[in-house]
């Protein structure tokens, strides 16, 4: 598996199919990203999603945090 997310899941997750919109959402959604230098396309961590707890799922039985969704 790939260390970046795909193309496919950039549009799943920012909407958009442009890079250029892909990075304003990326901004937006306080995503870390990376440009790409070849050609500036975004490039963002898988392991973001699976480390971070601002983006993983909440475990069973565990108290939500509302405070971090006035965040987003």
């Amino acid at each position: 598996m790939s260390l970046w997310l795909t193309p496919q899941e950039l549009v799943e997750l920012t909407g958009y199919t442009y890079q250029k919109r892909q990075k304003q959402a990326l901004a937006k959604m306080d995503i870390p990203f990376r440009s790409r230098a070849s050609d500036g396309y975004p490039l963002v961590a898988r392991d973001l999603f699976a480390t971070s707890q601002k983006f993983t799922a909440r475990r069973k039985g565990s108290t939500p945090r509302l405070e971090i969704l006035r965040e987003m």
